[in-house]
């Protein structure tokens, strides 16, 4: 089809200027231009027939109204430029402009607005902020989260080391990379470790008050904060006190930045201009060893008494830590009607396997897995074996197992379950058998009552029972099963004597720290590599690693050698309190002598208004009682 050729017509500016897509210049009778109604309603172009105009210069009229434009054809190349709004610009400016562009195309042979746009990208990368860094650094692990390559909890550090930085105190998140200072971030530093520091849960009110009270206290040295009249473990902690998250929160914001410097960097080469972001400020913090080293860290670990492994000789306390945290666990086991039951076997099994806080917590009741989930490693689960021998349907091995499909190092993880951990499991699952009779009674009576909320509550948890190893009592809980165990840890830290403020004692106690005394006990009856394979701490990304099936996790010989291991740290764990061993040991186990191991008495109420009762734990007596108890 032959091209249209395009009207050509003077205007004035004030013709110009009074276009519109309804209105359109036509030639009267005598020959000078008019503007009437367009009666086609639709936008239009035409030609400037201004004498001395550029070749190809004239105008298009839309909905937004009249613009400049000048169409060339250069090497066989048709351009059609924007040149700017008649409103803004002037005829003659236009043909200016117009002329520029051309002589431009004709030497360069380049598309102006390429340059534009170039120029463009470079100034918007060089505006980007810290917070956009992190943002779009949170948009990709995002990504990463709903596609399984990524934790959670990654995620959340990542948000929270942005809304730290947007802390007034701060003000880091609105910065433009490009313009931060090596004085900017460590005043920014400085500003985030005395905010962190306000927020602490391990310093106490007066100790924060009195580190504000001293002004840039960042700067103070240990031996400073021992002539202020700092001891012990809070002069560590006050040491360190915000740090970590400093620490963590500045880690983050680097590596955010550090990936906005890549896609900067691909950016620019695809677009040949030269480079906006080239260097990471925030490697000025590592420069100016704003960060602990492992050594410093390990120090600051023993000083703060963060890290707290059990044992059976605490210098601090005066007693054996570990048998005394074994006697008020299943002191506490069968008190309050049974409602401690749950979270005290959790921790117990914590406790055996060394597991992570939060990965015992998800398992399920080995036949509520779909087929899909057990041979696709979707779920975590517990089997208990029929007969010691019986081979599990999935994993082809031998006796009672756990597996755990979603570790912190992103490897699957298949335990086996040893004896004093099986009987454990199985006070677990006989408790939910008669929970389930009771509850299905109640449901029954629920029926004929036609409470439907009751109804509602009841089924939720019969769902529970049949889903979860550790199902959760409250109906609030989104997740169905046990999820904290930091009332449980605080009541047996009293109970132990980890926490006695009239003597001054504090030690903590976390399901970390239960990890951490598998670890301690491992460590000094097993090799290395077995001390690794029962913690989880392969490192290594291989196929085999992470893809092959559960059945090629162990060869048949490294299966047997696992269980042994297990067996032989359990029992040296177990049998630090003779009292808790006899407790849950079953007919089949020798009895150990109590002379040595004191029953431990237990408050059965702690809250203001109510009186304490004595509870013993730990007697003899009470393994008849026991759930299972033999």
């Amino acid at each position: 089809m032959a091209k249209v050729a395009l009207k050509k017509y003077r205007l004035t500016q004030a013709q110009l200027r009074s276009l519109t897509i309804a209105k359109w210049p036509e030639l009267d009778q005598q020959g000078n231009v008019v503007i009437v109604s367009n009666p086609t309603g639709k936008p239009y172009r035409f030609v400037d027939g201004t004498p001395g105009a550029p070749v190809g210069f004239g105008f298009y009229v839309g909905p937004m109204g009249a613009f400049y434009e000048l169409r060339i054809q250069h090497n066989g190349v048709r351009r059609r430029l924007a040149l700017g709004s008649v409103q803004e610009l002037t005829l003659a400016r236009a043909h200016e402009l117009a002329g520029a562009q051309r002589h431009h195309i004709r030497q360069t042979g380049e598309d102006p607005r390429e340059r534009v746009r170039t120029e463009v990208a470079r100034q918007k990368a060089r505006g980007k902020t810290v917070g956009e860094a992190l943002e779009d650094y949170i948009a990709h692990l995002e990504d990463r989260l709903a596609r399984g390559r990524a934790k959670a909890g990654g995620v959340e550090g990542v948000k929270d080391a942005l809304a730290r930085l947007r802390r007034p105190e701060v003000n880091l998140a609105d910065s433009p990379i490009a313009t931060l200072t090596t004085k900017d971030l460590l005043a920014a530093w400085n500003g985030l470790r005395h905010t962190c520091m306000l927020q602490s849960n391990r310093l106490s009110p007066e100790t924060k008050a009195f580190l504000t009270k001293q002004g840039a206290w960042w700067n103070l040295r240990l031996e400073d904060l021992v002539r202020l009249g700092l001891t012990g473990k809070t002069l560590a902690r006050a040491h360190a006190a915000g740090l970590s998250a400093t620490e963590q929160t500045m880690g983050n914001a680097s590596r955010a930045v550090a990936r906005a410097i890549k896609a900067e960097r691909i950016a620019a080469s695809n677009t040949g201009r030269q480079q906006a972001l080239v260097h990471n400020p925030f490697e000025a913090l590592a420069d100016d060893e704003r960060y602990r080293s492992s050594r410093e860290l390990a120090k600051h670990y023993a000083d703060s008494k963060v890290r707290n492994p059990l044992g059976t000789d605490d210098s601090a306390t005066g007693s054996q830590t570990l048998p005394t945290v074994l006697k008020a666990l299943v002191g506490r086991r069968d008190m309050q009607n049974g409602h401690n039951a749950v979270g005290v076997d959790y921790v117990l099994l914590t406790l055996l396997w060394g597991t992570r806080r939060s990965e015992a917590a998800k398992l399920r009741r080995y036949e509520s897995c779909s087929p899909d989930e057990l041979d696709l490693r979707l779920a975590s689960w517990a089997w208990l074996a029929p007969k010691p021998n019986a081979k599990n349907p999935t994993t082809g091995l031998r006796g009672s197992q756990v597996f755990l499909h979603d570790t912190k190092n992103g490897q699957f993880q298949l335990l086996p379950v040893a004896y004093f951990a099986e009987r454990i499991l199985r006070w677990r699952f006989d408790d939910s058998v008669m929970k389930e009779r009771a509850l299905t009674k109640a449901l029954a009576q629920a029926q004929r009552e036609k409470d439907a909320k009751k109804i509602a509550h009841i089924q939720w948890q019969l769902a529970n029972l049949a889903r979860w190893v550790f199902p959760a009592r409250n109906p609030k809980s989104k997740d169905g099963h046990h999820t904290d165990s930091k009332a449980i840890l605080h009541n047996v830290r009293l109970d132990a004597g980890l926490l006695d403020p009239e003597r001054g004692i504090d030690i903590g106690l976390t399901p970390h720290d239960l990890r951490r005394t598998l670890g301690r006990f491992a460590g000094k009856l097993l090799p290395g590599h077995v001390v690794s394979q029962l913690l989880n701490h392969h490192t290594d990304r291989d196929e085999r690693g992470r893809m092959a099936k559960v059945t090629e996790r162990y060869s048949e010989q490294e299966w047997p050698a696992l269980q042994e291991a297990m067996a032989k740290v359990e029992e040296a764990i177990i049998s630090t309190s003779p009292r808790v061993w006899n407790i849950l040991k079953g007919p089949d186990k020798q009895m150990l002598d109590e002379h040595r191991d004191p029953p431990l008495k237990l408050p059965s109420r702690r809250a203001l208004g109510h009186r304490s009762k004595a509870h013993t734990a730990g007697s003899q007596s009470r393994a008849s009682q026991a759930p299972g108890g033999g």
